[in-house]
């Protein structure tokens, strides 16, 4: 058994940056610089406005909702380059950012430099050495330190062209739609749009980008399953003429039973009613002894 050296993460984990900057505009809440660091992120991905719901915030944030409306209540009244307003039917909460009013408001911060250890050697060091060329090894160590505040940008390029259609999102959806389906070949396309349109036939999907993305991963890992073909759904007219056209259909089915039926009930009653006189009649012919005995008898 080998001694483990290095942390194992679980699968699909997820890093969440926030810049030092966005700090000090919330005063160092964590959860309030966190949403101001996803809409900025969001903003940017999608290239324009862009709505989310207050459920996927809370879920992007690990947070419960409750708690979320409280510091997006919070954090809109204290930063004015986070514009929200209500759009579309049941009303989306749309966000929209004035990056000219968020630049001026970062130019305002003053972030002070850190006096860690390691640079007071590093400078120690370029002082007594001299040369840039001697202290160059501990540059790479002074990158990853200042890289760790910002705010990780994945940047992803497309692996497979959109073949499909994307009416079925809107036109502030359909970049994000087109970066998950690029993930995935045009057949796989063609069946993940065909789950999705079934699924938004029976129910209401409130965030179609995040159900897109939960089939595609499933796709990715193996355990996607394809759409079974719908039954056709007749428009209003049609299905009305085809009820009646069954009704009438019907009707002929019960008139020509009926027929059948009085047609053996007269048959039936015409075998009763059948003189006995042509019975005793046959019954000579059959047999004449039969015959003189009922002749006696009557």
């Amino acid at each position: 058994m080998t001694l483990q050296t290095s942390v194992i993460l679980p699968q699909n984990d997820s890093v969440l940056l926030i810049r030092t900057s966005i700090f000090h505009l919330v005063d160092f809440n964590y959860a309030a610089a966190a949403f101001v660091n996803q809409v900025i992120y969001w903003r940017e991905t999608m290239g324009k406005q862009f709505y989310k719901t207050d459920q996927d915030f809370a879920d992007e944030l690990h947070i419960s909702i409750h708690k979320f409306r409280r510091i997006k209540q919070e954090t809109l009244a204290k930063l004015s380059f986070i514009k929200t307003s209500l759009k579309q039917i049941p009303a989306r909460t749309h966000y929209e950012l004035d990056i000219e009013s968020l630049n001026r408001t970062l130019a305002k911060v003053k972030i002070p430099p850190k006096a860690t250890k390691k640079r007071r050697l590093r400078k120690t060091a370029q002082t007594s050495l001299g040369t840039p060329e001697q202290t160059s090894v501990s540059k790479p160590a002074e990158t990853i330190t200042e890289t760790k505040t910002e705010i990780t940008k994945k940047t992803t390029t497309e692996k497979n062209p959109v073949v499909v259609s994307l009416d079925c999102f809107t036109d502030q959806e359909q970049p994000a739609a087109k970066k998950h389906l690029s993930k995935i070949n045009s057949e796989q396309q063609a069946e993940v749009l065909a789950v999705m349109t079934c699924s938004m036939r029976t129910t209401k999907i409130k965030n179609k980008i995040g159900y897109l993305h939960a089939v595609v991963k499933s796709v990715q890992d193996g355990t996607f399953t394809p759409a079974i073909p719908a039954k056709k759904v007749l428009p209003p007219e049609e299905k009305a003429q085809k009820k009646k056209a069954d009704k009438i259909a019907e009707e002929q089915r019960e008139k020509i039973a009926l027929q059948q039926y009085d047609q053996q009930q007269a048959a039936y009653k015409k075998a009763q009613e059948q003189p006995v006189k042509e019975i005793q009649d046959k019954d000579r012919k059959t047999c004449p002894l039969r015959g003189l005995l009922n002749t006696t008898k009557g």
